[in-house]
């Protein structure tokens, strides 16, 4: 029953929407064109095994409606502050966010006047690993690591401290310096705080720093981080500028993989995931 209800509300909001234009901003994590992301997510949506809803206060106020199209006109961002800044200028009209980082933006001291949830989805699973260049040497150690770092709940504890409890003040992480030992480059982008996060004054930050100053501390090696946008991940590795980098992917969904991960690629172990999306725009005023 709620299925059909859901869907018959889908159908008539999509019909008072029909010749509306909504214009929906996304991270370019994967490796896609536009139009291969409107054609994953659509496919995604129409999967059986997704369940989609929104929050209550949606289907009570129908000044929302025409923000709710079934199929949006997807607009990448190689950063998660550019596409802010789109959407306040009303260059976008709503956002897809990771769970994680729509919870941190929400948190922000004055955001709950300015933004609301749209749409929460769920069925699409997104998972985090460590990216490296075949063949590249630190690879295996890090994937070792960080299975070990699960096994021990080392990550479910950074989790907790740096995702669950993270507010405007995200939590600068500090590295050990090991004297005469090899330093690994590593991108970060800034682009899911707090999980991947670059703070004001270019030190990164937030759970991604934290789980990767503990691999340097058990491998005893030195971290040079190198800041990168999202779009720029594969070309890092390719190049030689960064070692690894920090990798947002679809877990569930094998029709992505030859978008999310190029050729060259390879990936550890997954150390954090979400199956929910939610997606952002400005509130509205209306009574």
């Amino acid at each position: 029953m709620k299925k059909i209800l859901i869907s018959l509300i889908f159908v008539l909001i999509a019909a008072s929407s029909a010749f509306a234009v909504v214009r929906e901003g996304y991270i370019a994590f994967a490796n896609m064109s536009n139009e291969e992301y409107s054609d994953f997510m659509y496919s995604a949506f129409n999967d059986d095994d997704s369940e989609f809803w929104w929050a209550d206060y949606k289907i009570d106020r129908p000044e929302y409606a025409p923000y709710l199209a079934v199929i949006p006109e997807y607009h990448d961002f190689t950063s998660f502050s550019a596409m802010l800044m789109a959407l306040d200028a009303g260059k976008i009209d709503r956002m897809e966010l990771e769970q994680p980082a729509a919870e941190y933006l929400l948190r922000l001291k004055g955001n709950d006047e300015k933004y609301i949830p749209y749409l929460i989805t769920k069925g699409v699973t997104y998972s985090l690993s460590m990216g490296f260049k075949e063949n590249n040497k630190w690879f295996e150690p890090f994937n070792e690591t960080i299975k070990a770092m699960a096994e021990d709940d080392t990550l479910l504890f950074l989790r907790a401290k740096y995702i669950t409890a993270s507010d405007e003040n995200i939590k600068t992480v500090k590295f050990e310096k090991f004297p005469d030992a090899e330093t690994v480059k590593i991108a970060v982008t800034g682009d899911q705080p707090p999980i991947d996060y670059i703070a004001e004054d270019g030190t990164p930050a937030g759970f991604n720093t934290a789980m990767l100053a503990e691999i340097a501390r058990r491998l005893k090696i030195n971290v040079e981080l190198v800041n990168i946008n999202a779009g720029a991940r594969a070309a890092a590795l390719a190049s030689g500028r960064a070692d690894g980098v920090f990798w947002f992917w679809h877990e569930n969904t094998t029709s992505a993989q030859g978008y999310d991960t190029p050729a060259g690629v390879i990936l550890t172990e997954p150390y954090y995931g979400t199956d929910t999306l939610i997606t952002i725009g400005k509130k509205l005023h209306n009574k």
